[in-house]
């Protein structure tokens, strides 16, 4: 899933946190962090489980050593379309815990699974933030369930020994690994995440995601552009191409949302003015099998993030998105 992912709306992190995070960082190794980013979706915990999706959230603003650490809000999304076969390569390899890119990782804060409230103010009261709902429903939606899901922290090490076993899988022997990202921590913070769930008498469904923007803490001396050129080449794109938009890219504000290009469409749009990406998955898959169709529209505002999805026409997905308060 949720770059809108930015300077001139920097604002000083939770004191508490930013003292917490240099004393653990400053435990595992003698530099202190480089920099803490907000990443843009629900799914942004997902994300920040493997080296490549971490590489799509590094922002490439140092820090000095004194510094408080830099929080950097969500500006815009854009999707990046790779071959299915290599999603489903990268599923396949997922399976084997031997070809991950983390050797390590410490969960720090449980979120558990997401809880049933009995409405939006409850879901607001227990997330910490003024939950919006969407004022238009399509198709008779009415609204049917309000989830909370707790904040999380996990503390992921990497290993270049396992990146190098993906590349090899891959085939991607032309790929060179930075040296010094052995050991290196990374540090995810992610905020309670308001779920509400609609649905009609027959078949529509939609559902309403949204949170305050999760944070990565990295330490210093990383490659920012180098290890987005990996992920790129890890989501399939020919050399010439990945190194043409790591270069292209601001690490700092753009998070790049993986769309496989034979199962789905994609277009940036604007939602309350902010520019946002729908995504559409339509058809069959590679087997004959008919998919599951529905569309996902991701967009920030402020220190905010949101995810409405559904099978809905996207005239409809976009309009119920333009419509949450």
């Amino acid at each position: 899933m949720e770059d809108r992912f930015l300077n001139e709306l920097r604002r000083d992190p939770d004191p508490r946190f930013a003292r917490e995070l240099r004393a653990r960082l400053r435990a595992q190794e003698s530099k202190p962090p480089e920099r803490t980013r907000r990443l843009g979706g629900a799914l942004a915990g997902v994300l920040a489980a493997t080296l490549v999706a971490a590489a799509f959230a590094l922002p490439s603003v140092r820090a000095s050593a004194q510094a408080m650490l830099d929080l950097f809000r969500v500006r815009k999304f854009a999707a990046v379309p790779f071959d299915e076969a290599r999603a489903e390569k990268l599923h396949q390899l997922g399976s084997d815990n031997a070809l991950m890119v983390f050797d390590r990782h410490e969960t720090v804060l449980d979120p558990g699974a997401p809880q049933v409230v009995a409405s939006v103010e409850a879901a607001a009261a227990a997330a910490g933030f003024q939950a919006g709902r969407p004022g238009y429903l399509p198709g008779g939606l009415t609204a049917d369930t309000v989830r909370v899901q707790g904040a999380g922290e996990a503390r992921l090490s990497v290993s270049e020994a396992r990146l190098r076993a993906l590349l090899d899988a891959l085939d991607l022997r032309d790929v060179q690994v930075p040296a010094g990202l052995d050991g290196k921590v990374i540090e995810v913070r992610k905020p309670p995440v308001v779920i509400q769930q609609f649905r009609n008498t027959g078949r529509l469904r939609a559902t309403v995601v949204q949170s305050k923007s999760p944070e990565l803490a990295v330490p210093a001396g990383l490659d920012v552009e180098r290890l987005a050129e990996i992920g790129l080449r890890v989501l399939g794109l020919d050399p010439a191409e990945a190194g043409r938009l790591a270069r292209a890219t601001d690490w700092r504000s753009t998070l790049l949302v993986p769309v496989p290009i034979n199962a789905s469409t994609f277009r940036q749009v604007t939602v309350h003015g902010e520019q946002g990406l729908l995504i559409t998955t339509r058809g069959r898959d590679a087997d004959g099998d008919r998919r599951r169709e529905g569309s996902l529209v991701l967009w920030s505002e402020g220190d905010r993030v949101f995810a409405v999805l559904g099978n809905l026409a996207d005239k409809d997905l976009l309009q119920m998105a333009e419509s949450v308060r």
